[in-house]
């Protein structure tokens, strides 16, 4: 079973952002946070000093492949605290939980903060733009530390700190024994080895394009999605190859480097099955890409959503949405590979999360915002904010509303629930204009600073996480 998930970076793969042009919206922070004033009255002061300009990162001399981190110490995976840590009690209602939201290890949720980086400007002035940290908290000890080890580190800036993704979706993989593998982009991508006990960084692979995806670790191994594209100059047709790759932990070499068939994404490896999705259909090989078997099939435009592995019941878990109809249901595959679906009191279900004792689910719930030219739907809120629980082993039984925040802030897929503790991405509404038409419309952003929201469900106490 692979042990851990990572955040990926397939997306990058996949799609291209439109570029619009965007102002940020004058009282958009103040409509988002100070509905939660109560809860976040005492951050104010660290949300001011999060948004005043800093000054710009002073750039090093050129490094060498492998390079000393700075003030670690041999101390695996701790740093500089963000926020001051709060007692609280471990859980472990998802031991054995594999999910696609989430990188976990122990009693360490993993993720990314979006900080503001300040550099100087072409034509004179500065300019400001979002660049993802890697941090983590410890859910026993609550807070949040930056998962680079250097105490002096500012954490802001890609050219001096390797725990940083400036300008591109975060690619990373805590592992074993204190390791932490993350993807560096432009040229030729790298994965650089993180070593937090020895206080090293080291490339352990170079890419063949710009982009090279980080799937997660089991047995001591670190898997990695890379692709190659070969054009016809005749016909002007791109024809584009990935490739599973097998980086071995304890030697830094390549294993195997196998081709993904064609029209197909990997959705997770575990056990020596990987997992495949299509356009039309789930399907199931072996390690080497053989012995295919369709374990579900997909109707009309429908697509997966999110998934969780149950090691402890070799199961494995997924939603199923419709954006055109907005349906959406849980399906679950067991372990003689036939599939059933699960039938949670919803009559359609956006999102989920799938611990061993609960099932938390969001309802489709669309409220539509605005017109939105890169959108073929708008903009628009799909949840309501609100999140539910059922008993895992009786799903149909009476829901529990464990959280709302409709109407203060926007909930989007994101969000995990360990316990008593909920985490959650707080995205800011843009108004932006059409540069085609002129016209106005409102948009959901994490542009900038993106902190994550911490909300303790036993109390209703709620906090932001945010760099500093």
């Amino acid at each position: 079973m692979m042990k851990r998930t990572v955040c990926l970076c397939l997306c990058a793969f996949l799609a291209v952002l439109p570029v619009c042009g965007c102002r940020y919206r004058g009282d958009a922070r103040a409509e988002i946070e100070n509905e939660l004033e109560s809860a976040r009255a005492e951050n104010e002061a660290k949300i001011q000093a999060a948004e005043e300009l800093s000054e710009p990162g002073k750039t090093p001399a050129d490094s060498e492949e492998t390079e000393e981190i700075a003030g670690a110490e041999g101390n695996a995976g701790a740093g500089q605290d963000a926020v001051t840590p709060e007692k609280h009690g471990p859980i472990t209602d998802w031991d054995g939980i594999t999910s696609s939201n989430y990188t976990l290890i122990g009693d360490r949720y993993y993720y990314t903060v979006q900080a503001l980086k300040t550099m100087p400007a072409k034509g004179g002035g500065y300019t400001t733009t979002g660049v993802h940290v890697y941090v983590y908290t410890d859910l026993a000890q609550g807070g949040m530390q930056f998962v680079c080890p250097d105490p002096l580190c500012s954490h802001d800036n890609p050219d001096v700190c390797p725990f940083t993704a400036g300008g591109q979706s975060p690619c990373f993989c805590p592992a074993e024994d204190g390791l932490f593998y993350l993807g560096q982009f432009g040229g030729n991508a790298k994965i650089v080895k993180a070593d937090l006990n020895k206080g090293t960084t080291q490339t352990v692979y170079t890419g063949r394009t710009a982009m090279v995806g980080i799937l997660g670790s089991e047995n001591s191994v670190v898997y990695l999605l890379d692709f190659d594209s070969v054009t016809d100059k005749n016909t002007r047709t791109t024809q584009t190859t990935y490739h599973l790759l097998a980086l071995d932990i304890q030697t830094d070499e390549i294993r195997f480097d196998r081709i993904v068939p064609e029209g197909s994404w990997i959705v997770e490896i575990r056990s020596g099955r990987i997992l495949c999705s299509t356009v039309k259909e789930l399907i199931e090989y072996d390690m080497d890409f053989e012995n295919p078997k369709t374990v579900f099939s997909f109707e009309g435009t429908d697509r997966i959503g999110d998934w969780y592995y149950d090691e402890n019941r070799d199961e494995f878990w997924f939603n199923v949405l419709n954006q055109d109809d907005n349906s959406g249901h849980i399906f679950r595959i067991l372990p003689d590979r036939t599939c059933e679906q699960v039938p949670v009191p919803a009559d359609a279900v956006y999102c989920f999360q799938l611990t061993n004792t609960k099932i938390y689910y969001t309802p489709f719930a669309p409220t539509y915002i605005s017109d939105n030219p890169y959108s073929y739907y708008g903009t628009v809120d799909y949840t309501n904010g609100k999140i539910y629980a059922v008993d895992r082993d009786n799903p149909e039984g009476e829901p529990k509303l464990v959280y709302d925040c409709a109407g203060k802030s926007y909930l989007r897929k994101d969000y995990v629930i360990f316990g008593d503790d909920l985490f959650y991405g707080l995205v800011k509404l843009e108004l932006c204009t059409d540069f085609a038409t002129g016209k106005e419309f409102y948009t959901f952003s994490t542009a900038g600073d993106y902190p994550k929201v911490h909300v303790n469900l036993a109390t209703g106490e709620e906090e932001i996480f945010r760099f500093e």
